[in-house]
């Protein structure tokens, strides 16, 4: 494929330059067998598990980070809670490369956060 095409096909699909060298993790079973009960950290130290049970554990900024996630329609949707308060509920698609995450909001239409396995 021309870099051109590809370049085209990448913004088609809504995805970063980035997220395009990544595996999408499009089901339930391919997302619990590589990212649930796994510690994922970000750049400022930030944590995030999603577990098996459907609970989401962490911290982000010194705040206790909780809520809980269901696999719809190729996406991971969650409701999180920063010391209780709801803070996000989205669906986002799932990608992942080695020892990196991608999370890319709005079902993979709008911004990206990458996390690392600890």
């Amino acid at each position: 494929m021309k870099p051109i095409a590809l370049a085209a096909l990448v913004t088609s699909l809504g995805l970063s330059a980035q997220a395009a060298d990544f595996q999408r993790i499009a089901s339930e079973a391919a997302f619990r067998t590589v990212v649930a009960d796994r510690t994922l950290v970000d750049k400022f130290g930030d944590t995030l598990l999603f577990a098996t049970n459907g609970g989401i554990a962490g911290n982000r900024d010194a705040f206790s980070l909780t809520g809980g996630w269901v696999w719809n329609d190729g996406a991971l949707c969650h409701r999180t809670r920063l010391n209780g308060l709801v803070i996000e509920v989205d669906c986002k698609h799932v990608y992942y490369r080695a020892d990196m995450v991608l999370l890319l909001e709005a079902r993979g239409r709008s911004t990206q956060e990458a996390w690392r396995f600890r």
